[in-house]
């Protein structure tokens, strides 16, 4: 039986659309693609679940910009990686749900701040960055956290809704992953020194 993917490609060789030696590289286009959909349509799922779709919206934009440029936490597989982020997602918006006192979402946020400003980007296994990647990315991230501090403040002040506050979770979430791999980064040191 040939498997969905073979077959695209197939066609896609047939009809010229693609060259055949470019054909592994789209079908590993396809299987991320792939993945990122049944991904999406997972976290949109628990935000159904919980009547948070617009607050998981709004977490998202900041959130999923400022992980991409400031790095991370990544799970070694696939399948750590789906039940981590589902687990992850639910979290957030539960935690966003959460009364909490404003001077501890204040306290949280500058330390967050402060986090990303100095320590991105995280790299991980998968994705090395050299020295001119590095900076592209710190540079990126920063822009990104203040764009997003601003609008916080903004919103906060006039009370719109809580997306100020939603935008200071995804900060807070983004903060977080970044010290999981920071903490990840050294615990494999560790282990690899002791080899």
């Amino acid at each position: 039986m040939v498997r969905w993917k073979e077959y695209i490609i197939e066609k896609l060789v047939i009809n010229k659309i693609i060259q055949e030696e470019e054909s592994e590289i789209y079908k590993f286009g396809m299987e991320c693609l792939v993945l990122k959909l049944f991904h999406c349509i997972s976290y949109i799922g628990i935000a159904v679940c919980l009547k948070m779709l617009p607050e998981l919206a709004v977490i998202g934009c900041v959130l999923i910009p400022l992980r991409r440029n400031a790095g991370g936490y990544h799970a070694k597989t696939k399948t750590e990686c789906y039940i981590f982020s589902c687990f992850y997602v639910l979290i957030i918006l539960f935690v966003s749900k959460t009364v909490i006192n404003q001077f501890i979402w204040w306290g949280a946020l500058v330390l967050s701040d402060v986090i990303i400003y100095l320590m991105s980007p995280v790299d991980n296994e998968n994705r090395r960055l050299d020295k001119e990647e590095a900076l592209y990315y710190r540079k990126k991230s920063r822009y990104i956290l203040i764009l997003a501090n601003i609008s916080s403040i903004i919103l906060e002040a006039v009370n719109l809704y809580n997306i100020g506050g939603l935008l200071r979770c995804g900060i807070c979430a983004t903060a977080f992953l970044m010290v999981l791999g920071i903490s990840n980064k050294s615990s494999e040191a560790t282990v690899n020194a002791r080899m």
